[in-house]
């Protein structure tokens, strides 16, 4: 391989042969928000639950259906699980199904719990697949293209690369922990104590990491003026994805200006 075709190989556009994954990053941005947000203007839960389906049929389509679930259960029991029941035991209704202790719950506060709680899976769903088929490097690429400052995306780029990096750097000192018999499993208050003495070297290892990146940047000429080059380039926004994005946004402004209609009359 020569030269010029080992250069070619990065300036071609990045792509995957997914359908979902080679949409530009801002995009995919902008469908995922408005597909989110769309739940909680409709304020009805089949349609709320119907966009959670949606989001399972595009994680298959995206092939990620595995990394989507097992991000997803969690939010379902943190969240779907807790809402429900706070928004059907405590909202005010008439029609009462059941009434014991200070706790009411009719088919009025069912049917509230299940549109909140339908409009935050839904929500919540679309933000996981964003981040499930976009990478972090390629959104700040898209959005320095689009007239972010580099400094501002290194910024967004390295706060989500460290809680990438505290993540992975509390595994593996856990994993110490265990290896030098330190009990890490158990109930909920063995578990607290066990993260605490993590905590520790945690944010030395991040003040470190920050350091070696300031210094890493400085001998690049980060912050010299004029134009920067980039390794990869983003495939070209094409005029059926453009087309895709304008339609979403002109009906969620059509479903948003219908709601305050509606709670205007």
């Amino acid at each position: 391989m020569d030269n010029r075709t080992f250069a070619n190989q990065f300036l071609e556009p990045k792509r995957t042969g997914n359908a979902v994954k080679d949409l530009n990053p801002l995009s995919k941005l902008n469908i995922f928000i408005v597909l989110g947000l769309s739940a909680f203007f409709a304020g009805d839960y089949r349609y709320g639950f119907g966009m959670v389906i949606l989001l399972f049929i595009v994680a298959l389509a995206a092939r990620c259906m595995k990394s989507y679930l097992k991000v997803y259960w969690k939010v379902l029991l943190l969240f779907g699980v807790f809402l429900f029941v706070i928004k059907a035991a405590f909202s005010p209704g008439e029609q009462i199904i059941w009434q014991k202790w200070g706790i009411h719950i009719s088919v009025e506060s069912i049917q509230a719990a299940l549109v909140l709680t339908s409009g935050v899976l839904a929500f919540c769903g679309a933000v996981i697949m964003f981040v499930q088929t976009t990478e972090w490097c390629d959104l700040t690429y898209a959005l320095e293209k689009n007239g972010l400052s580099h400094t501002a995306s290194f910024v967004i780029l390295s706060s989500f690369q460290t809680i990438s990096d505290l993540g992975v750097n509390a595994h593996v000192i856990m994993d110490s922990q265990k290896a030098r018999g330190i009990e890490t499993e158990g109930n909920l208050i063995q578990r607290v104590k066990a993260y605490i003495p993590v905590m520790g070297p945690l944010v030395l290892n991040a003040i470190a990491s920050v350091e070696e990146k300031s210094i890493a940047m400085d001998a690049r000429a980060f912050s010299a003026k004029g134009a920067h080059t980039y390794l990869m380039e983003l495939p070209e926004v094409k005029a059926g994805e453009k087309a895709v994005v304008i339609i979403i946004d002109i009906l969620f402004v059509l479903l948003v200006i219908w709601r305050i209609v509606t709670w205007l009359i």
